[in-house]
């Protein structure tokens, strides 16, 4: 999630009970139709609702959290606007700027900045290479960046309510709907493109839509299975890394306990080589 400074500041006056259109712009400084703009971001984003006239915040526990860091804390939206809040959260573990840009997806000046801005306030604190939170000081900002960590994980307004998620990251999203949805369709949804064809209670999904290629549904149904795992989807990626191995570059702890099954090994939690070898012969796959 990513706030503008001024959605911020709107945010802060709410969090002190200036709730009406007119006294926020005169607290803001702005004239009223930058206010109507500013609450129309902010409704999209999740954060409030306008009726009749007055803004009240919706009641999601990491809004709340974060209204009172605005209140504790002034002077906080240099810090956490824009791109501030997305690279704190990926400091929710420690992190080095490398880390960082590749959870995030932020060039490293604009990681640098942030984090500039967040160590004047002892946000931030550096050991070596790696970047960590200051929870002796910032112990309810880290509560409001782990609480929103857990919404954003769960929730996308992208995608059916019903729907649940299995990766998020940037703008992609990888998740299972029982809904026919508008987005790509991967991991086991998708191996019916390659001759293996599956019945499924819920279709898996990929967005944005984007042509996949074999490596994508590999990696996707990975996703899936670190998060899920059941034995028919081990089975169903083993019959797919299987067809398609020469072809595979990727290096996974659940594809080399397939490998090892395939190998005629025995992995505790995984099927065993008959298992899939029997599965394999309805489609003409060699294990």
């Amino acid at each position: 999630m990513q706030l503008s400074k001024t959605e911020i500041l709107l945010l802060e006056q709410v969090a002190k009970g200036n709730k009406s259109i007119k006294s926020l712009a005169t607290a803001l400084n702005v004239k009223e139709r930058r206010i109507y703009v500013i609450i129309n971001n902010l409704t999209k984003k999740s954060f409030i609702n306008r009726i009749n006239g007055i803004i009240e915040t919706k009641e999601a526990l990491h809004i709340k959290l974060f209204l009172q860091v605005l209140i504790e804390y002034p002077n906080l939206a240099p810090a956490i606007s824009d791109s501030g809040i997305p690279i704190l959260t990926a400091l929710l573990k420690s992190s080095t700027i490398e880390e960082i840009s590749k959870e995030t997806g932020f060039k490293k000046t604009i990681i640098y900045t942030k984090l500039g801005e967040a160590r004047k306030r002892s946000i931030v604190r550096k050991t070596h290479t790696r970047y960590s939170l200051n929870e002796k000081i910032w112990a309810k900002l880290i509560d409001f960046l782990m609480e929103l960590d857990k919404y954003e994980s769960m929730t996308d307004a992208r995608i059916p309510a019903s729907s649940t998620i299995y990766y998020k990251k940037n703008k992609e999203i990888i998740f299972a709907s029982k809904e026919e949805t508008n987005a790509e369709k991967t991991a086991f949804s998708a191996y019916e493109k390659y001759g293996i064809k599956l019945l499924t209670v819920k279709n898996y999904y990929y967005l944005p839509k984007k042509t996949l290629t074999k490596e994508d549904v590999l990696r996707h149904s990975l996703y899936i299975v670190e998060k899920e795992k059941d034995i028919r989807n081990l089975i169903f990626i083993a019959l797919f890394y299987a067809k398609f191995k020469n072809e595979f570059k990727i290096k996974h702890e659940i594809l080399m306990n397939i490998s090892a099954v395939l190998a005629k090994g025995k992995i505790k939690g995984y099927p065993n080589y008959q298992e899939i070898k029997d599965r394999a012969e309805v489609y003409g796959i060699k294990v």
